[in-house]
């Protein structure tokens, strides 16, 4: 599939890896709509002193994201262990149960995603939120 083979160029796949994901079971479900619609976002994988490994950022283009169309993002919280999965919205929906004020002078964050208001909540289920 065209996204599998884009985040193994891109060390996508090694991060989830890292962190302690299954990058395989993370992806599993995608069908040829979903990797073709997954294969059209911005995909950044880096490394957070606070957060003392990788995180990774699935971003969709920004007519996607004023649709509806969520970012999400993964990691491990160092202060419990346990992985987060956040689902990141422009406009609340009725799972969002937080919300993150991303400046735009903010640093840890992915450029398009600074100067947004989100509503978001973490979701238990690590896979891709359209790869189900």
């Amino acid at each position: 599939m065209k996204l599998k083979e884009m985040l193994i160029e891109n060390g996508v796949l090694q991060a989830y890896d890292a962190i302690g994901l299954d990058s395989n079971a993370i992806i599993s479900g995608l069908n040829e709509k979903t990797d073709e619609q997954y294969s059209g976002y911005r995909w950044f994988s880096y490394t957070l002193e606070h957060l003392g490994g990788y995180i990774v950022h699935c971003i969709p283009s920004d007519e996607m994201l004023e649709a509806g169309y969520p970012w999400e993002e993964w990691y491990k919280d160092p202060s419990t262990g346990e992985f987060q999965h956040h689902i990141l919205y422009l406009k609340k929906t009725d799972r969002c149960d937080m919300t993150f004020d991303c400046p735009p002078t903010d640093t840890t964050h992915p450029e398009p995603t600074r100067n947004h208001f989100w509503y978001l909540y973490n979701d238990t289920d690590s896979r891709l939120l359209y790869a189900r």
